[in-house]
C-alpha cells in the first residue's frame, strides 16, 4: 500500500478495501479492531494493577515473620501473619505512580525503563527457576490433565500470556530499522514462549495442584523471595506503560483534534489519568466478572 507504517485498524480498513464486498465496511472493521484492542489492552492494565497489589499486600503482611533464611522448612505459600489493607488500598496507593508513568507520551523514552525492567524481571525469573528446580519432590504424583471446566480460564491465562501482540505493530512502526523487525519478533516470542513453557511447568511441579494464580505469590518466606516479588513488581509496573500506549494511541489524537493548540497538553494529560483512573476504580475487570458469577449462581438456584 506504499504505506511506511501502519496501525492494526489501518490494516483492517486496507486489507476490506481490496476486497470488493467488504469495501463499504472498512470503516467499521477498523472500528472493531480498534475498540477490541482498548478493551484487551485496558483489560491488561487492569490485571498489572492486580499483581502489583496482591504480591505488595502479601510481602507487606509477612514482614514481621520474615527471616533471612531460605531452608524449605515451612509451607511454600508466604503465610499471612499480620492482616493489613484490603488490595483495593494498595492499587489506591500506587495508583499517582501509574498516573505518572503514563505521562511519558513516546516509546523511545519508555525504551531505557523498558530495558531496566527486563534486567530486573530476569534477575527475578533465575531466583524462582533456582528455587522450583531445587524443591521439586519427587515421586511427582500431580494429575496429568485439567479439569474440563478449567479449561476457559487456560485459554484466557494463555491469551493474556502474550499480551505483548498489542504493541507488535507500533514498536515496529517506532523502530529506526524496521526491516529488521521479523528477526527481533521471532527471537523475542521465542524466548518468552520458552520460558512461559518451561517455567509453568517447573512451577506445576514444585507447588502442585494448588498453586497459587501467580507462581511469586508461593515462594517462601524470606527476604531473598520478598525481594523477588517487589523486584517483579517494579517491572510489572515499568511494563504497564506499554501495555497503556496502545489504548492511548487510538482514543487520545482523536480527542486532542477537536480542542485548539493551548488545550492540547492540559487535556492529553487529562485523558491519560482518566484512563488510568478507570483501570483502577474498584478493579472494574474483576468487580464484573464477580457480578456476572453472581448473576450466574442466582440464576442456576433459581433454576
Amino acid at each position: 500500500m506504499n504505506q511506511p507504517s501502519m496501525t492494526y485498524g489501518e490494516v483492517m480498513q486496507y486489507g476490506m478495501e481490496n476486497m470488493s464486498w467488504l469495501r463499504r465496511h472498512s470503516r467499521w472493521g477498523s472500528r472493531m479492531v480498534n475498540l477490541f484492542l482498548i478493551i484487551t489492552q485496558m483489560g491488561f492494565c487492569c490485571v498489572y494493577f492486580v499483581f502489583l497489589s496482591d504480591n505488595v499486600k502479601q510481602v507487606v503482611e509477612a514482614a514481621n515473620a520474615t527471616t533471612f533464611s531460605c531452608q524449605v522448612n515451612y509451607t511454600n505459600q508466604t503465610e499471612v501473619l499480620v492482616p493489613s489493607f484490603d488490595s483495593r488500598i494498595y492499587m489506591l496507593i500506587v495508583l499517582p505512580f501509574f498516573i505518572l508513568l503514563v505521562f511519558i507520551p513516546n516509546l523511545k523514552y519508555l525504551a531505557p525503563l523498558s530495558l531496566i525492567a527486563n534486567l530486573v524481571m530476569t534477575l527475578s525469573l533465575i531466583l524462582i527457576y533456582i528455587y522450583s528446580i531445587m524443591n521439586i519432590t519427587y515421586p511427582i504424583d500431580l494429575p496429568k490433565v485439567g479439569r474440563f471446566k478449567d479449561y476457559p480460564l487456560f485459554f484466557g491465562t494463555a491469551i493474556f500470556a502474550f499480551e505483548g501482540i498489542g504493541v507488535v505493530l507500533p514498536l515496529e512502526n517506532k523502530m529506526q530499522r524496521p526491516q529488521r523487525f521479523t528477526e527481533v519478533l521471532y527471537l523475542g516470542m521465542g524466548i518468552v514462549t520458552f520460558l512461559y513453557i518451561s517455567l509453568g511447568t517447573i512451577g506445576y511441579m514444585c507447588f502442585g495442584e494448588h498453586i497459587g494464580g501467580s507462581i511469586t505469590l508461593n515462594l517462601p518466606n524470606c527476604w531473598t523471595y520478598q525481594a523477588v516479588k517487589l523486584l517483579y513488581c517494579f517491572g510489572i509496573f515499568i511494563t504497564f506503560a506499554l501495555q497503556f500506549y496502545v489504548p492511548a494511541e487510538i482514543l487520545i489524537p482523536p480527542a486532542l483534534a477537536r480542542v485548539g493548540e493551548r488545550w492540547e497538553k492540559p487535556v492529553d494529560l487529562m485523558l491519560r489519568t482518566f484512563l488510568v483512573i478507570i483501570t483502577c476504580k474498584e478493579n472494574t475487570f474483576f468487580v464484573l466478572t464477580s457480578a456476572s458469577q453472581r448473576l450466574t449462581e442466582t440464576f442456576l438456584f433459581a433454576s
